[in-house]
């Protein structure tokens, strides 16, 4: 008797050191079970506190049993994301009655149907990306009718059946990005607040297909075929806040797209992305009816030409990006009136000049943010910045400018980052670097400059933390003038990982002054800056 129980004890012992090995703790509630073949395995291990389970394999998948599991019906979550892929039998998820969160992602599924899923009404958020899934049919969605988040991303979905949502009136979201739908059938659904269909083959698109979603609030049409966008999407949308339309092949933008819902009714959209598209020429008041927008893409288009009217009714707008154009002019008052703006992206074009009136006479208090970098400026007005006293970052890199007037930087008084970078100036006067009182980061990296004005210890740039200074044609004598005021300040300048710091590019030029020379002319006629860049 006392072997049995012996026995018995080991077995027990050896039952409990297996669940130890499989099935680990995470944290309240919540388990990581590993090499799990099937669901009756898992069943095994369930105890009555288990309500989340995530299983890991690294050598096998999991397969779906036939016989009823009813210590499944305990869980309210589970992950078999990482389980190495799953095969569904007869039974599928009945045994989760109480499951409210299911993620299928990278499960190698080819399809899914309504009666894997029969006992799970309590189900709120299903993922299935990154399958291979072929079709959405309106058997399968209406047995999850309390489904509030559905993803059905990255598989290869060419066709929804028309109304598979439509009585799914918990639905919030729904993400049908990277699959292969050419039309859009989504149909009825009264609650979807979010709905993506990028990286489709959507080529001819027409609002009318969404007339059945009136609470629509964020739409991703980005990274289809689309080359015209139909009239008419806030009548069939009008609770649109967010519209993605990038990398498409998008050539024109009328101002008649955006037509408010009623005729005293503006839009209510208040981001809009158009980056990556064909669009060359921005006609006069395109934007005039979005008057609640607040961010506007059209980064990496062909624009050339913008209207001076193009942005006005803009009033709320914040962030304008236009980086990655073939603009070269910009008309005068083209920016006036986006009183709200607080950041603008204007590198990576062809601009030459910014004249003093692009701003108009407005004062943008808001405007923290104004980037110029890529561009062929060759030098800027006076008052080119005269509109901005609030700006806190201007990046200048990569133009051609040869000289800073301090007339452009006296009104920054709040400027933080500043980056001329890549230009040739070849001086930074005294006045100045006495202006940058609250600037913390200066690039003036890969210019023509051989040396600094004397640098006081308390009085110039104060707040000063990290500075770029390699790749110009330093005066030895200047340079350790320099970076002995910097050690002094803990300023940093260094970087470990660039040639100039590795010994594979100089970083000055031994002259033969006994002191730092800071006389432009005589810099000159010591041909300094030649030295260098024939090194």
């Amino acid at each position: 008797m006392l072997s049995i129980s012996v026995l018995a004890l080991l077995v027990f012992c050896g039952v409990q050191t297996k669940a130890i090995q499989e099935c680990e703790h995470v944290e309240h509630q919540s388990y990581v079970c590993r090499e799990i073949e099937n669901f009756e395995q898992l069943s095994q291990y369930i105890e009555e506190d288990w309500q989340s389970v995530n299983i890991v394999n690294e050598h096998t998948d999991i397969e779906n049993d036939n016989s009823p599991l009813p210590k499944l019906s305990k869980l309210h979550a589970l992950d078999l994301s990482q389980s190495g892929g799953l095969t569904l039998g007869r039974n599928g998820f009945r045994d989760f009655s109480s499951l409210q969160r299911l993620n299928l992602s990278h499960c190698q599924l080819e399809e899914l149907r309504g009666k894997h899923f029969v006992n799970n009404a309590t189900l709120v958020n299903l993922d299935v990306s990154d399958n291979d899934l072929l079709r959405i049919d309106r058997s399968l969605m209406r047995q999850m009718p309390n489904l509030v988040y559905a993803n059905f991303s990255s598989n290869s979905i060419a066709h929804v059946e028309l109304d598979a949502f439509k009585n799914l009136n918990h639905l919030i979201l729904l993400d049908l990005h990277t699959n292969e739908q050419e039309n859009i059938t989504i149909g009825s659904n009264a609650n979807l607040r979010y709905l993506s269909i990028g990286n489709n083959n959507v080529r001819d698109f027409q609002w009318c297909r969404l007339r059945g979603l009136p609470q629509l609030y964020e739409l991703h049409l980005d990274s289809n075929w689309l080359e015209v966008l139909d009239m008419g999407i806030f009548y069939v949308l009008p609770q649109l806040r967010v519209l993605n339309v990038s990398n498409n092949n998008i050539y024109e933008i009328q101002r008649q797209l955006f037509v408010g819902p009623g005729p005293d009714v503006d839009p209510l959209l208040q981001l809009l992305d158009y980056s990556s598209n064909n669009v060359d020429f921005l006609e006069d008041y395109v934007f005039n009816r979005l008057h609640h927008l607040e961010t506007l893409n059209l980064r990496l288009n062909q624009i050339s030409k913008i209207s001076p009217t193009a942005f006005r009714g803009l009033t709320n707008l914040q962030s304008l990006q236009l980086q990655g154009n073939k603009i070269n002019h910009l008309p005068d008052e083209v920016f006036a009136n986006l009183t709200a703006l607080r950041m603008l992206d204007l590198s990576k074009n062809n601009i030459r000049q910014l004249g003093t009136n692009v701003f108009g006479s407005y004062i943008l208090k808001n405007l923290s943010a104004f980037y110029l970098s890529h561009n062929d400026i060759e030098q800027l007005h006076p008052l080119a910045f005269s509109s901005m006293p609030f700006l806190q970052e201007l990046r200048l890199s990569r133009n051609k400018l040869t000289a800073l007037d301090i007339r452009m930087f006296a009104p920054l008084r709040r400027l933080r980052v500043l980056t001329v970078s890549e230009n040739r100036l070849v001086e930074i006067e005294d006045d100045l670097l006495n202006t940058f009182d609250k600037l913390t980061d200066l690039e003036i990296n890969n210019n023509r400059l051989t040396f600094l004005p004397t640098l006081k210890e308390q009085l110039v740039l104060p707040l000063l933390r990290h500075i770029r200074i390699e790749g110009n044609p330093w005066q030895c004598l200047c340079l350790d003038e320099l970076t002995s005021w910097l050690h002094a300040r803990l300023v940093s300048y260094a970087a470990t990982a660039s040639a100039y710091y590795s010994g594979r590019k100089p970083l000055c030029i031994v002259t033969p002054m006994e002191q730092c020379l800071r006389d432009l002319q005589a810099v000159r006629e010591h041909g300094i800056v030649e030295s260098y860049e024939h090194i």
